[in-house]
């Protein structure tokens, strides 16, 4: 028997599902004034006091509004009339992040700190760090947090968050539990809980947290998406179809959904319908590497060698370091007899760290 026969074609789908839920919306918090003024050069009256106040509150319904910029700016002018103005320091610092100046915005938490310490400063503080990458110091803030208020909920959840992160699936499942025991209909706690679950291989538990996390917002497409990816896990597959067209109807430009409803498909062996995902995925993100591989894979199985080589083309195209699609791309080249392509990419691929590409290599190349 020919021994390039026994090469068999592989589907490699990277990005099971979205393990990160969208954090909710950061609402600008009214904290109590300092005990104390904190030493300033500047002299404050009595005018600037209330003009400042003034500034202040149409700094918060600016903000309410949507408008970051004029609520920044308004927040600046009451800020230089009465610069020991604490709430509005913090709530600068909540306009900050919410543009994304993680730096100015630490700057500003800290002097809120500084003056008055707090729960939700520690933790919007280390929402900023989580920004500049800081994970350590985001576990230190969030951590602080929870010491100056056991009852604070979202700090455990995005502490919870980060342990995931880190890989301490247990450690994070027991910060999401007590956010869930603190507030009750904590969706986004469900359904991070439940990832936690799916990669500790106790399906049916993550099953029942995205369940709960629907229950609670029918509107979280990923947690359609994620529950999904369990039931394809288990292989469940009409449960998993069901779960992906709700993410898809909730969401219609959910690409991520359309390649795991596709991918879903092709496990099913259902080619064509899986390319048809696959090409929606596509036309909504066109740099989507993962779906061209996975078409090309749809593909190659319905012996459409050149067309397969063309999307694995383009998926190493807009990743060159997509081991994955090298491997592929060289198992589509062995079948069509171009043995120094596959070979070439088979070396590409074992380089990229894709171990299963040497066995091809021993069984092909010379």
């Amino acid at each position: 028997m020919n021994m390039r026969k026994i090469v068999y074609f592989i589907l490699f789908n990277l990005l099971i599902f979205n393990l990160y839920s969208q954090p909710p919306k950061v609402v600008v918090v009214t904290q109590k004034p300092a005990n104390s003024e904190a030493k300033s050069d500047t002299i404050v009256y009595i005018g600037d006091d209330q003009k400042a106040e003034r500034l202040y509150n149409e700094a918060i319904s600016i903000y309410e509004k949507g408008n970051l910029q004029d609520a920044l700016q308004k927040f600046n002018e009451a800020i230089a009339l009465k610069p020991t103005f604490d709430k509005a320091i913090y709530n600068r610092g909540v306009v900050k992040f919410d543009l994304k100046d993680y730096a100015g915005a630490i700057e500003d938490f800290s002097v809120s700190i500084k003056t008055t310490p707090s729960s939700n400063s520690y933790f919007n503080r280390g929402r900023a760090k989580y920004g500049l990458k800081d994970m350590d110091g985001a576990m230190a803030d969030y951590t602080k947090a929870i010491e100056l208020d056991a009852n604070n909920a979202p700090a455990y959840y995005y502490r919870g968050d980060l342990k995931f992160e880190k890989g301490d699936y247990d450690m994070a499942i027991g910060d999401f539990t007590i956010a869930i025991q603190i507030k009750s209909d904590y969706a986004y706690a469900y359904n991070d809980r439940g990832s936690c679950k799916f990669k500790l291989e106790q399906y049916q538990g993550a099953i029942d947290d995205y369940t709960m996390a629907l229950r609670l917002n029918p509107k979280v497409a990923f947690a359609y998406n994620n529950s999904g990816s369990v039931k394809r896990k288990i292989k469940e597959y009409q449960g998993a179809i069901d779960d992906y067209s709700d993410a898809i109807k909730m969401k219609p430009d959910y690409y991520i959904a359309y390649n795991d409803r596709g991918t879903t498909y092709y496990e099913m062996e259902k080619y064509d319908q899986a390319i048809a995902d696959f090409d929606e995925a596509i036309k909504i993100k066109p740099d989507y590497a993962y779906a061209y591989n996975n078409r090309g894979n749809a593909k190659y199985k319905l012996r459409k060698y050149e067309d397969a080589i063309a999307d694995f083309n383009k998926a190493i195209e807009l990743n060159p370091n997509y081991g994955y699609a090298f491997l592929n791309r060289g198992i589509t080249y062995e079948m069509i007899r171009k043995n120094i392509n596959s070979c070439d990419d088979w070396k590409k691929a074992a380089s990229l760290g894709i171990m299963c590409a040497e066995g091809y290599m021993k069984l092909v190349c010379k």
